[in-house]
C-alpha cells in the first residue's frame, strides 16, 4: 500500500514560503531508479526533469557486479540523459581506497566483475584464487558465482594478515521479483571465519560519500542523499552532514516508517522519484 498524506507529514517539512532546492543529488540506484533495472515509477521523467533544471546528480550504487560505463548505456536505453561521469560504484570507491592507502597493490577480489574491473583500470594486480597468500587486500561483496575454493582462499588471506575490504553491509539486494542476498550477506562470512571486521567502502561508509562530494565539487548542505533504504542510504546522507530523502520504491517500506530510530529519521520520505521532484522544485 502507498504511502498516505498523513502518514508522511510528520517527514516533510514546509517548504517555508517556497520549494526547496538543491544543487546536486547523491543518488541510489537499484531500487531507487529502478528494481533489477526496471524503472521505479516517474524515475525517468523525474530524472530528466532535474537534468533540465542543472541539478548535478552523481549515482552512487553498492552494486558490485558493474561499471559506470554499463549503468550508463543502461540508464540511456531507459531515456536518461547521463554519462559514465554521473556514475560512482562501490567497485571503483574500493579501488581508489585501496590505492589511496597503497598505491597499485595485490587484491584478491571475492565480489562481482565491477570490483575486478576496477581494480584493474587502477593498476593493481588482481590474483588468482590459488594466489591467496601473495594478497595485500582482499575484498569481499556480492558474488553471484561463490564456491568453496573462493571461501578458502578468502579465509586464508585475510588470516594471512590482507586487509579486509567490505563492499558494503547491504544483507538484502531488491530484485525484481523480490529481496536477493546483498553484499553484506558475503561479507559476514568472512568476518565470522576470521574474527576481523572489515573496512566498508560503500554505503553507508564515508569512503565512497565523499567521492561523490568531490565529483560534485558541492558542500554537504547544497546537496540531498537519495535512496530506499535507512540503514545505508540516509545514514551515509547523515554521516557527510547532507539533508536525506528516502523513497519508498525499495527496500523500506510505509509500513516501516514507525519504527526508523530519531537518529536515522531523513529529511524527506516520497512514494517515488516524480514526488521528490514535484515537492522539492515546483
Amino acid at each position: 500500500m502507498l504511502a498516505s498524506h498523513n502518514s508522511l507529514r510528520s517527514f516533510n517539512p514546509p517548504a517555508n514560503g517556497g520549494a526547496m532546492r538543491y544543487r546536486g543529488m547523491i543518488m541510489d540506484l537499484d531500487g531507487c531508479v529502478y528494481r533489477d533495472y526496471v524503472p521505479t515509477e516517474g524515475a525517468i521523467e523525474a530524472l530528466n526533469r532535474l537534468r533540465r533544471l542543472r541539478v548535478r546528480v552523481i549515482y552512487v550504487t553498492n552494486n558490485p557486479e558493474t561499471t559506470s560505463e554499463e549503468l550508463a548505456e543502461r540508464l540511456h536505453s531507459l531515456g536518461v540523459e547521463c554519462s559514465p561521469d554521473d556514475f560512482i560504484t562501490v567497485g571503483e570507491a574500493a579501488a581508489s581506497y585501496i590505492y589511496s592507502r597503497s598505491g597499485a597493490s595485490r587484491v584478491l577480489v571475492i565480489a562481482g566483475n565491477g570490483v575486478r574491473e576496477y581494480c584493474k583500470r587502477m593498476g593493481h594486480e588482481v590474483l588468482d584464487m590459488e594466489e591467496w597468500d601473495k594478497a595485500e587486500y582482499v575484498v569481499v561483496g556480492a558474488d553471484r558465482e561463490i564456491n568453496y575454493r573462493k571461501l578458502v582462499a578468502g579465509l586464508r588471506a585475510i588470516l594471512n594478515g590482507a586487509i579486509f575490504i567490505g563492499t558494503n553491509p547491504d544483507a538484502v539486494h531488491p530484485g525484481r521479483d523480490g529481496p536477493e542476498p546483498g553484499s553484506g550477506a558475503f561479507v559476514t562470512i568472512f568476518e565470522y571465519m576470521t574474527g576481523v571486521k572489515p573496512i566498508i567502502v560503500g554505503k553507508p561508509s564515508k569512503i565512497i560519500m565523499e567521492q561523490a562530494l568531490k565529483r560534485l565539487g558541492m558542500r554537504p548542505e547544497e546537496i540531498l542523499a537519495v535512496g530506499d533504504r535507512v540503514d545505508t542510504d540516509v545514514k551515509a546522507g547523515k554521516l557527510i552532514g547532507a539533508d536525506t530523502a528516502l523513497i519508498l520504491t525499495g527496500i523500506t517500506q510505509e509500513k516501516d516508517l514507525p519504527s526508523i530510530p530519531p537518529e536515522l529519521k531523513p529529511t524527506h520520505v516520497f512514494r517515488n522519484l516524480r514526488e521528490l521532484v514535484e515537492r522539492l522544485y515546483t
